[in-house]
């Protein structure tokens, strides 16, 4: 006879504690109830560097904080958010709670999590409300928008050789602009 395993399901609070307990030994966060490590290396951190000093800031504040959505704790690799806004709430005692409508970006720079990028991520954030959702990969930058209780409603992918539409700053970024970082 086998024993079916039963995975355990971290709540937010539980997963603070942790953390600033020192619990974990690398970087990770907390998605739908799963801790997941956080992958990071070099094309990765130089993509989200190029990303962040590329981003039109008029207005608004680019951040690499977590970003607490629903009982997640994500850690995107930058997000965008109107310069005057304040939190809504604090989780423990270093992480803000932003209303959905402060938010204008969020970005995960994407190699070897692509399929959660793209999947559970992007079905989270949707839901959330936030307007925009990009996906930076080696080849190809996806942007999601129309936000719906389900995830998305659209996505579009853009391609070295376009502009992809940075829509908080109603202007564009060229996309090998992005993507040319090795």
């Amino acid at each position: 006879m086998t024993e079916a395993s039963i995975a355990y399901r971290w709540t937010r609070d539980e997963f603070l504690r942790a953390w600033e307990a020192g619990a974990f030994d690398h970087r990770v966060e907390l998605i739908e109830g799963e801790v997941w490590s956080v992958v990071i290396g070099d094309w990765h951190g130089f993509t989200t560097g190029t990303l962040i000093g590329l981003l039109p800031c008029k207005g608004f504040r680019v951040t690499t904080a977590t970003l607490p959505t629903a009982g997640s704790l994500p850690d995107p690799d930058c997000w965008v958010l109107h310069a005057e806004a304040e939190p809504v709430d604090t989780i423990g005692t270093k992480v803000s709670v932003w209303a959905p409508s402060d938010v204008a970006l969020v970005v995960e720079v994407s190699d070897e999590t692509v399929m959660q990028d793209l999947g559970v991520k992007a079905k989270m954030y949707g839901r959330a409300g936030y307007a925009v959702y990009w996906v930076v990969t080696k080849e190809v930058i996806y942007e999601h928008t129309e936000p719906t209780p389900d995830g998305f409603r659209a996505r579009r992918e853009y391609r070295a050789g376009e502009q992809i539409p940075v829509r908080h700053a109603d202007s564009t970024l060229a996309v090998e602009d992005i993507l040319s970082v090795r």
